[in-house]
């Protein structure tokens, strides 16, 4: 009878608790081990003794109090506190584990490696290696260095107000460099000597002129500054040739000559001024420019100025950004 009334009153006494630490941590009770940082163990009524150990750098005991009416769980959390923030915002991720956005304030302990993920189009990722002791806090703060931007050549083809045609070739990065042509065909030359039209009624006393088409040519080349991510601007210098042509059409004779009469008589040949601008959507570009003939001007010319627009693509070279 009184063996019976013994292992009732031990079954009767018994309380099942889970016992929980922070993970990386070790857990024990009354000497009993666990192999993780979670336990769970049949204990009887009464007092007993929890340890918690972190390596060689931590380990506190915890008396605790087990009754069949009190509490069955038991957490003794170690963590500290990593308080971490980036310049500009970006994705934190621990251990391979993305733990949100910065600033944030993470409860760890140990060694972690971290990495701070930017968009990476724009930005480096920052790669460390943190260590936080139980119960310690520390701040953490990282600066994300820009990318250069990609080098970007263009190809674009441009009309010129005075009908004629071109093209811009340009390599850029932060800074870069550029080359347009344009041409409106026509042959250049100044006769000395020449009459010059009446442009009232096209007669001048040696014959009725018609005004035809302007010829025109500029090589201009400079520097190219990326101002934006979506815009560039460039200015540079080179030489050009316009030149409005007239052709005799009647002669002294009152008769069609039969010889060729075309002359440029009026234009201007020598410096030319360019400076324009380049807008970048995905891989297309847009451009608008201002080309000038400063020097070397002749017959009623004064300077000579255009306004051109363009149409192009970039190209670039994609690389996997790690």
């Amino acid at each position: 009878m009184t063996v019976c009334a013994t292992q009732a009153q031990t079954a009767n006494d018994s309380v099942r608790i889970k016992l929980q630490t922070t993970a990386g941590a070790d857990i024990a009770i009354d000497g009993d081990w666990s192999s993780t940082n979670i336990m769970y163990t049949k204990v009887a009524t009464g007092q007993h003794n929890v340890t918690v150990r972190y390596g060689s750098l931590f380990e506190k005991n915890y008396p605790i109090e087990v009754s069949t009416t009190g509490n069955t769980e038991f957490s003794f959390l170690i963590e500290g506190e990593a308080n971490i923030s980036s310049m500009p915002q970006a994705t934190i991720i621990i251990d391979g584990i993305p733990q949100g956005q910065t600033p944030q304030t993470l409860k760890i302990v140990g060694t972690h490696n971290i990495k701070i993920k930017g968009d990476e189009k724009e930005y480096f990722d920052i790669s460390d290696q943190i260590t936080i002791n139980p119960f310690e806090k520390k701040d953490f703060s990282y600066t994300l260095k820009k990318r250069p931007p990609r080098l970007y050549g263009m190809v674009i083809a441009n009309y010129t107000g005075c009908n004629a045609f071109g093209a811009t070739l340009a390599l850029c990065r932060n800074w870069g460099a550029y080359l347009r042509i344009a041409n409106a065909g026509g042959e250049f030359g100044q006769d000395e000597g020449y009459p010059k039209p009446y442009y009232k009624d096209g007669y001048y006393g040696t014959g009725i002129y018609k005004k035809k088409k302007q010829t025109y040519a500029t090589v201009t080349a400079g520097v190219m500054k990326r101002c934006h991510k979506y815009l560039f601007a460039y200015v540079g210098a080179g030489y050009g040739e316009f030149g409005q042509t007239y052709e005799q059409i009647i002669d002294t004779d009152n008769e069609e000559p039969n010889y060729s009469t075309e002359r440029c008589i009026s234009g201007a040949k020598g410096v030319a001024g360019d400076i324009g601008i380049i807008v970048k959507y995905k891989a297309l570009l847009l451009q608008v420019g201002y080309a000038s003939i400063l020097t070397g001007k002749f017959g009623d010319t004064k300077w000579h100025h255009d306004p051109y627009i363009g149409l192009g693509i970039s190209i670039h070279k994609n690389k996997k950004r790690n």
